[in-house]
């Protein structure tokens, strides 16, 4: 574990369970996003990792304390171990003097929160998807934190209190971006259309592949950067020789593979696509793409209409439209002018709405809930 100070007078120590082994999946890559951005003269955070990951190092940046805290194995493995496994949990928040417990995932019965409860320490649960069965131990939640006014309609969330704090991403990260197209060898008059994220039919790649396909201008390249996964394993997922099938010969789309560096494929691109199809909690693409000033072409899916706005920020069409999905991008392709104007808007409400206030929200229900 990283040293932990005494706790400072007046400060909350609020002690995060990841869930994770902080490889930047969309809840770590939150999670880290809220932390950069913690006022940390009244909050002391401290994160628990599943297992040693990447996010330690910019943890040790940011001067954030953690430790890796192997999950206590569930009840259904056996109640002596589980038991036992909730009086560690209880030593171990006794010992980092916890004053609040953020559980960044959905659960069923945690020990960790078990074990919060009968420490009588508030318990804020954040739920980045749409939990459509509550666990038993949802009711010892203090408060829900969804990331959408979709995920709260969506979800059984026990009778908590829930509050919608939208997903945050930070600034800095796309203003220190670099385009890739020499790299690429993409001459700067094209038009690059890009998708980014996990390569599944829920999130579109195959609408993406269609709408490559109908738009035939010479002057336009479509970018794919993504993880290409087991289809016996996730359900509509591509493998890599599926994806390149479906791509055949036409030169004009172009896959990355995974990038850690997305926003680098955003500074290369001009239009962003997000057919997204099963319900999409938030789409923290979106205001990444927002930060860095592009413009969004999406579905009217789960929670995005809450994050672009239609005609403003970027444009919207109905899940399932394929022939509006490609009118709205080739609308977009003939106007520069149009482009730039919801590029600009986008970077200005994602300013707004999308850095530190959805943090200072949540650090107004963190001090609700212990009365200061």
């Amino acid at each position: 574990m990283s040293t932990l100070a005494e706790k400072t007078l007046g400060r909350c120590r609020i002690v995060y369970l990841a869930g994770t082994n902080a490889d930047w999946g969309g809840a770590s890559r939150v999670l880290f996003n809220t932390l950069r951005a913690l006022d940390r003269q009244r909050f002391e955070p401290v994160v628990l990792l599943s297992r040693p990951g990447p996010g330690i190092a910019v943890l040790d940046a940011l001067g954030i304390a953690h430790q890796v805290w192997r999950p206590v194995p569930d009840l259904a493995q056996g109640a002596v171990g589980y038991l036992s496994g909730v009086a560690r949990a209880m030593r171990m928040l006794r010992a980092l003097r916890a004053d609040l417990l953020h559980v960044n995932f959905d659960y069923w019965r945690p020990a960790e929160v078990l074990a919060a409860r009968l420490l009588g320490i508030p318990i804020v649960t954040h739920f980045h998807v749409v939990v459509p069965a509550a666990g038993p131990f949802l009711k010892f939640s203090s408060a829900i934190a969804a990331v959408s006014a979709f995920v709260v309609a969506s979800s059984r969330c026990a009778g908590r209190r829930t509050e919608v704090i939208p997903n945050t991403v930070p600034l800095d990260r796309f203003d220190r971006a670099v385009s890739l197209r020499a790299e690429l060898g993409l001459d700067e008059s094209l038009v690059v259309v890009s998708f980014v994220g996990q390569i599944r039919e829920e999130k579109g790649i195959d609408a993406f592949l269609r709408l490559a396909r109908a738009i035939e201008s010479a002057s336009v390249r479509f970018l794919i950067a993504g993880e290409c996964r087991d289809p016996s394993r996730y359900a509509g997922a591509y493998d890599c020789d599926r994806l390149q099938r479906e791509i055949g010969d036409d030169e004009r789309i172009i896959y990355l593979g995974y990038r850690r560096d997305v926003e680098n494929v955003f500074r290369t691109t001009d239009i962003l696509v997000v057919p997204s199809r099963w319900g999409e909690p938030f789409g923290l693409i979106n205001i990444e793409a927002g930060a860095a000033g592009i413009p969004v072409v999406a579905t009217r899916d789960g929670g995005i209409p809450e994050v672009v706005r239609d005609n403003e920020t970027g444009l919207l069409v109905e899940v399932g439209d394929e022939e509006g999905l490609v009118a709205a991008v080739r609308r977009l392709i003939e106007s520069p002018e149009l482009r730039s104007r919801l590029g600009r808007r986008a970077r200005q409400v994602v300013e707004a709405d999308f850095t530190s206030a959805p943090v200072r929200k949540l650090e107004s229900l963190y001090l609700d809930l212990l009365g200061r």
